[in-house]
């Protein structure tokens, strides 16, 4: 004769909630895996919030001072823009990246992951009109740098990760994760007001155009610069500069 168990009705409704919880977790991490990497939400998408970079091409960019995109130096690789670098000879760097659009007043967020001595930068108000360098261009910059291993950290310098760089340092208690894991940084610009951000943190705040701003552009590199800093709208720039550097979750919402 078999004798068949039975569970008691309260332990089967536990089971089955325990069941449905599991299934549950299993596929809200699906879901969320599936579509963090250069995506928009449906509440980001109603903010206003636009990709920057689309994560798979290199549409809506292209190389500073030409009509098209590097043929060498940049690649897409694990949801990530790479800019190579430092790791390719001289002759196969692509040179900085700029946006095909012009942008005035916007936030603008973006995910980063250095190696050390990193010299690396997101640069705005970009007018092509400055010439710069070869690959190079001219424009206000969000700094990221390799603090540790990289000589941009003493008092009298202001280019250290975060800064706006040779003009406002960034706070000394910035929240930095360790080389190779990913950071999240922030501009916000809306009319002379900027800042800069570097995972959840304001590290930087500066009035463009203020007593402030004009004294500290006085004895930055760029202080015999006719035209910079001044312009009212311009590209977004990411710099070829130091060793691989990696970009993802690219966002910009225009500020009206």
């Amino acid at each position: 004769m078999v004798i068949r168990k039975r569970f008691h009705p309260i332990i089967r409704i536990v089971l089955l909630v325990v069941i449905l919880i599991v299934v549950y977790v299993i596929n809200k991490r699906t879901i969320n895996t599936s579509t963090n990497p250069n995506s928009i939400s449906a509440k980001e998408k109603e903010q206003g919030w636009q990709l920057l970079w689309d994560g798979k091409s290199f549409n809506g960019w292209r190389a500073i001072y030409e009509s098209d995109f590097p043929k060498s130096g940049w690649i897409v690789e694990n949801d990530a823009l790479v800019c190579l670098g430092a790791d390719l000879p001289d002759s196969l760097r692509g040179g900085a990246i700029i946006t095909v659009k012009k942008y005035k007043n916007f936030e603008l967020v973006f995910d980063f992951k250095i190696k050390p001595h990193a010299n690396s930068g997101i640069k705005y108000f970009i007018n092509e009109e400055l010439k710069a360098s070869p690959g190079h261009g001219l424009g206000l910059e969000y700094a990221i740098l390799d603090d540790s291993n990289w000589p941009y950290d003493k008092p009298d310098y202001f280019r250290t990760m975060g800064s706006l760089y040779d003009m406002v340092k960034a706070v000394n208690n910035k929240p930095v994760k360790p080389l190779g894991e990913w950071n999240h940084g922030r501009i916000v610009v809306n009319g002379n007001h900027l800042e800069h951000w570097l995972n959840g943190m304001k590290v930087v705040e500066i009035e463009k155009g203020s007593q402030d701003y004009y004294e500290r552009l006085a004895v930055s590199k760029y202080r015999n610069i006719e035209g910079w800093g001044e312009f009212l709208d311009g590209h977004i720039l990411i710099q070829d500069e130091g060793p691989r550097a990696e970009f993802r979750n690219i966002k910009i919402k225009v500020i009206d």
